[in-house]
């Protein structure tokens, strides 16, 4: 099968950070936001691929209502049959859907004011969130390649 360009590249970009994710275990404290910032966008490009597969237009995963918002991400895959590739166990779903405001938010890449006196109470499970995204770039090294 020759797929484009577009679910090949985001794949190779998927693997790349879900392996760096791998590389910075920490089991040693509660809060490893550099860690789960990789997970999270392993996920994120995954679900791309997934959506550029079933023909979605790159322009269109960059911006609006997907861009970087993993919950509307998971909800697009899902409508377009995710669960046909892979089926994510339902705690690695709520996980996803969890993650995704402080991943739009950017609070794992930058000091949340609001959240750190809290101790960051939506952290999300950085341990779902990497089985959730090693599945899915599992299921899809076939369909990109």
């Amino acid at each position: 099968m020759n797929v484009p360009m577009g679910p090949v590249m985001l794949h190779t970009y998927a693997s790349d950070f879900l392996s760096a994710a791998t590389l910075s275990v920490r089991t040693d404290v509660p809060f490893s936001p550099a860690r789960t910032y990789l997970i999270c966008h392993a996920l994120e490009l995954a679900l791309k691929a997934f959506l550029s597969l079933k023909g979605r237009p790159l322009r269109e995963l960059a911006g609006g209502e997907l861009g970087h918002n993993l919950e509307n991400l998971l909800d697009e895959a899902e409508q377009q049959g995710l669960s046909d590739l892979v089926q994510l166990e339902e705690p690695q779903i709520a996980e996803i859907r969890r993650a995704s405001k402080y991943y739009a938010e950017k609070i794992f890449e930058y000091p949340a004011l609001m959240e750190a006196p809290r101790a960051y109470p939506e952290n999300p499970d950085a341990n779902l969130l990497f089985g959730a995204a090693e599945a899915l770039v599992a299921a899809l090294q076939e369909p990109c390649e």
